[in-house]
């Protein structure tokens, strides 16, 4: 990603970016739509990002980061999984619940945001990859388990958040957390253990 230089409409033309891409196709908002949402103009959004997929790249990387702070503080502030997974869930979920636009940014319009973004995506998947498989310690025989079972997991988690958020009425993904659990667990602990996660509610804070 280029060196990007200071400006005071920066924040501004990111979130333009994820209120366009919100109400239509991300391939189809321009540069000067983004300008002049944010208040600025083109040739200070250049200066600023160099092109539309840097300033995606570079909004989708810092939301990772502040998501990944609160997901993996989530995670190692427990000491044993799935107590750990679950807690992070738990972060992700409110993450998503507190920024909608920006996860239907990342979660949607990202896919489809160029070559350089694919390389994003794979980096935010293989976190999310290891906090999974982090059960094969937990189980009764590790090496029975499949070793492409992070994997499935996530994708079949993938799978059941694209469900719920295409619902007429999207279901909130704190309420998911509990099937998701049933998802991760399973495989790694057995059938009685990921119906465990069904009846387990979420915490307070």
């Amino acid at each position: 990603m280029r060196q990007e230089t200071t400006s005071p409409h920066r924040a501004a033309y990111m979130q333009a970016m994820v209120d366009l891409a919100f109400e239509r196709d991300y391939e189809e908002v321009t540069i000067e739509e983004i300008a002049a949402r944010a208040g600025g103009t083109v040739e200070d959004f250049e200066a600023a990002f160099g092109s539309k997929e840097d300033c995606a790249l570079t909004l989708v990387e810092e939301g990772w980061v502040e998501n990944m702070r609160l997901v993996r503080g989530a995670f190692d502030a427990e000491e044993r999984w799935p107590d750990s997974l679950r807690a992070a869930a738990y972060a992700h979920a409110r993450w998503l619940v507190e920024n909608p636009r920006l996860a239907h940014f990342g979660i949607n319009e990202l896919l489809r945001a160029g070559e350089k973004a694919n390389v994003l995506r794979e980096q935010i998947i293989n976190s999310y990859l290891e906090m999974v498989e982090a059960g094969r310690e937990f189980a009764e025989a590790p090496d029975s388990v499949p070793a492409s079972t992070a994997e499935s997991v996530v994708g079949a988690i993938a799978g059941l958040m694209a469900r719920n958020s295409e619902r007429s009425e999207p279901r909130d993904p704190v309420a998911a957390v509990p099937e998701m659990m049933y998802l991760a667990v399973r495989p790694y602990l057995g059938e009685e253990a990921a119906r465990r996660e069904l009846t387990i509610p979420p915490p307070n804070d």
